[in-house]
């Protein structure tokens, strides 16, 4: 059985995505009090206390920036977060530069729901799953 942690910060602009994601995580277990989704920059800045987060699913293209500045305040405010990247960025210099500003884990979004929960149970034991297409 994996512990959940919870909450859970969400941060991903597509609402197909969220509704995918909610989907997933109710699947392992949260209840959707536990999960908290923004969509942008603005809004987790706006709305979010890092204190109240245990797990952060961060996307990187967003409307007003790339979602790794939402992974280096996350990282900062609280360094023991696991932070999974679900983007379909898969350029190098992406994945270094989220890894780098302290994401845990990376898994492209094309992949499907059971690979996606496969990575989520990873990183909540404590793994730092990379998506194959990646390693």
């Amino acid at each position: 059985m994996v512990q959940l942690k919870a909450p859970v910060l969400i941060v991903e602009d597509d609402l197909f995505m969220q509704e995918r994601l909610k989907s997933i995580l109710l699947t392992l277990g949260y209840q959707k009090e536990d999960l908290f989704f923004v969509g942008s920059i603005a809004e987790v800045e706006r709305d979010i206390d890092f204190s109240q987060i245990a797990l952060g699913l961060v996307d990187l293209g967003l409307p007003d920036g790339s979602g790794i500045e939402v992974i280096e305040s996350l990282s900062a405010a609280r360094h023991e977060i696991p932070i999974l990247v679900v983007s379909a960025w898969s350029t190098e210099q992406m994945i270094i530069d989220a890894l780098q500003a302290g994401a845990t884990g990376y898994i492209l979004k094309e992949r499907d729901d059971i690979e996606l929960v496969v990575s989520i149970r990873s990183i909540l034991k404590g793994g730092a799953p990379i998506d194959p297409f990646i390693a």
